[in-house]
């Protein structure tokens, strides 16, 4: 019945979801173009991984600190508003771009915005509707950010080859740009209306980030966790890998750039049609389970990554990685609040995400010198290396707890 279906998806939820499909679709245009636009103007894989890192650690970083402050003030619309706006604002250089370093602000700008907002978002969603309803709330939310991840290198890949023909290859780039920034402004103006949920303030609440008092299994858990965010460096590399191998092959600047655009759209259609699945199934049969097989996973797409020397085999290794990413994930943060007691969960969640964000922050860089240094293979090669020492540890570290 309808009534049914829509029972807990309230106008907040509505709202909320409306501005992450439309934030999606602006990001996903952006990003498979991004380290195609910094080698158009003379970047190397150094400077794509100078970028990606410190962006990445921006957004692992500041996710702690913007849920605690909102938690400990009891306000949440006013972080979710500030993160939405500050991305759109700072997405608006990219078009007028002239060199690295202002990729590189504008993109920290992008990811300090997604930090902000991310985790007081995810708390006014579960404020906004029933304790028995949030699940659903999350899901649907889920939803819509799916589609917009989809949508925006669809968008892409229909609309890139035309204006590459009519206008040139970094004009091109620009105006999607521009146009990526309509999406975030609109998803901007949607957040405005959505209304406050105030829960009281929490002035003496501290922030507790720490491996000390946590039990010695999760201690463990969080140490992987984090050493294969250090193998995971950003998926820009692959995406500018399999540009130039195409074109080494013989395939235009265009197709091979579209070619690219495409293997990053099926991955994120894999992601989408696993992530879910992945969660119900760590349910089923465990959460240890669940993440080995997306180490394994990411282990094999980094192995293809550094040994093929065919556009159409990378396809794969990108299948591969969309797999990685719907099992790892949302199970990884699963397995924290398990092995976390119940009164130390909070600062479970926030440590790991602190381990994310040091595992990130060399990550990519590392991944840059060595594919400037020796060869992007080299890059890829050493992921797989240190994701093989996170799964031998995972699996030797402790038995997964009942649940």
């Amino acid at each position: 019945m309808p009534g049914t279906w829509a029972r807990g998806i309230t106008r907040n939820i509505l709202l909320l979801a409306a501005a992450s499909l439309l934030t999606d679709v602006s990001s996903e245009i952006i990003l498979p173009l991004l380290p195609l636009f910094l080698f158009a103007l003379g970047a190397d894989f150094l400077i794509l991984g100078v970028i990606e890192s410190v962006g990445e650690s921006a957004v692992s970083f500041l996710k702690m600190l913007s849920g605690f402050v909102s938690d400990r003030l009891g306000r949440r619309k006013p972080f979710v508003a500030f993160g939405y706006g500050f991305s759109t604002l700072m997405k608006s250089f990219l078009p007028l771009a002239g060199s690295w370093l202002h990729v590189l602000a504008a993109r920290v700008g992008d990811r300090t915005g997604k930090g902000v907002r991310d985790p007081p978002r995810d708390a006014l969603i579960a404020e906004s509707t029933s304790p028995e309803t949030v699940g659903k709330a999350f899901g649907f939310h889920r939803a819509m950010d799916t589609t917009g991840a989809i949508a925006g290198p669809l968008i892409v890949l229909l609309l890139l080859p035309v204006l590459t023909a009519a206008r040139g290859e970094v004009p091109a780039f620009r105006d999607l740009f521009l146009l990526a920034v309509i999406p975030a402004a609109l998803a901007f103006l949607v957040v405005l209306l959505v209304r406050e949920v105030r829960s009281p303030p929490k002035p003496g609440l501290r922030l507790r980030i720490g491996l000390r008092g946590l039990p010695v299994r999760l201690r463990l858990f969080i140490l992987v966790a984090g050493l294969y965010s250090f193998a995971n460096f950003s998926i820009t590399f692959a995406i500018v890998l399999a540009a130039q191998i195409a074109v080494a092959v013989g395939y235009s600047v265009a197709a091979a750039q579209a070619l690219a655009v495409f293997d990053y759209l099926l991955m994120n259609v894999v992601y989408a049609l696993l992530a879910a699945q992945a969660g119900s199934l760590s349910d089923r049969i465990g959460r240890k389970p669940v993440v080995l097989a997306g180490y394994a996973a990411f282990i094999a797409g980094s192995l293809g990554f550094a040994v093929a020397r065919d556009p159409i085999l990378l396809l794969p290794s990108f299948l591969a990685f969309g797999i990685a990413f719907a099992f790892v994930e949302g199970t990884q943060r699963a397995l924290v609040a398990d092995l976390a007691p119940p009164a130390l969960r909070g600062t479970s969640l926030g440590t790991y995400h602190a381990a994310v964000g040091v595992g990130k922050l060399p990550s990519s860089l590392v991944a840059g010198i060595l594919a400037t240094v020796v060869a992007p293979w080299a890059a890829f090669l050493s992921g797989a290396a240190i994701a093989s020492v996170a799964a031998t540890l995972l699996v030797g570290a402790f038995a997964e707890p009942k649940r």
